[in-house]
């Protein structure tokens, strides 16, 4: 049994007030009541959330949170005081971020990246938005170039976006390779552009490979067939036009045009792009 995770243990006895879970090494665990009230027998199997309660009693919950221990998600901040904050993860009590784990200004109703973990204190589960103190920043061994990653968004710099790669790094889309609307918890997958000299991760959200250009390059064909063989977006057009027609950035835009340039199937000028075969048009 793990604490702060999801566990399938079975009830071993029936108390006067409560049943009780068969947590192994570590003991009996308490099967909190729900409301619903449901009705249980020794021998049951049921897959519960185990956590340790303010009074350190180990406690098997049926309800699951939106977040196990190290998860992430984007929760909102329902309190604070003057330890710390409370935010909703689906839980009949709130999680709390301590102080000494919390990034920026917390205020109610505002939504932040949230990782849960046990303290190391007292086992208890917290958050954190110091995302940077618990996930590797510097080191890269375990990632290769045009690798696919799953991203979450958790913070806006001057620089782009920093984002959380596969739970447990965190890796930097610069803004100037970004021509989509991205927001604070946004999941979505990205790649690897290479590896870095000081171990940190730069990513992309469109993959540079050959593989790609040519699936780039066979829907630009399509697109000036579909449009009388001319087409307005040149290597000289705003990013956010090239994106929003194509999905990718200007720079992949570019290597794609340049290539049918140099295979001799499309003309260009500052002007437009035009089919290089007219009984294509």
């Amino acid at each position: 049994m793990k604490l702060g995770q999801i566990n399938t243990l079975r009830v071993c006895r029936i108390g006067p007030y409560s049943a009780f879970l068969d947590g192994g090494a570590l003991g009996e665990v308490m099967l909190q009541k729900e409301k619903p009230a449901r009705a249980v027998a020794e021998g049951d199997e049921l897959k519960v959330f185990v956590y340790l309660d303010t009074d350190d009693t180990l406690v098997g919950s049926t309800a699951h949170p939106e977040i196990v221990a190290g998860e992430m998600a984007n929760l909102e901040v329902v309190a604070l005081t003057k330890d710390g904050a409370f935010v909703d993860w689906g839980m009949r009590s709130d999680l709390f971020i301590p102080r000494s784990e919390q990034m920026g200004d917390m205020a109610v109703g505002k939504r932040c990246v949230v990782l849960a973990l046990l303290d190391r204190t007292n086992q208890r589960m917290i958050g954190s938005t110091k995302l940077f103190k618990h996930l590797d920043e510097e080191n890269n061994d375990n990632f290769v170039e045009d690798q696919l990653v799953d991203l979450i968004i958790c913070q806006c710099t001057d620089l782009g976006f920093k984002a959380v790669v596969n739970n447990t790094h965190l890796g930097v889309l610069y803004n100037g390779e970004v021509f989509q609307e991205l927001r604070i918890g946004m999941r979505l997958k990205g790649f690897v552009k290479g590896p870095r000299q000081d171990g940190k991760i730069d990513l992309i959200l469109q993959k540079p490979s050959a593989e790609a250009r040519s699936e780039l390059e066979k829907r630009i064909l399509d697109h000036l067939r579909h449009n009388g063989g001319v087409s307005k977006l040149t290597d000289k057009s705003p990013p956010e036009e090239i994106y929003k027609t194509f999905s990718v950035s200007k720079k992949a835009y570019k290597h794609a045009i340049g290539g049918l340039y140099r295979s001799r199937l499309i003309s260009l000028n500052k002007e437009q792009i035009t089919l290089a075969d007219p009984s294509e048009k």
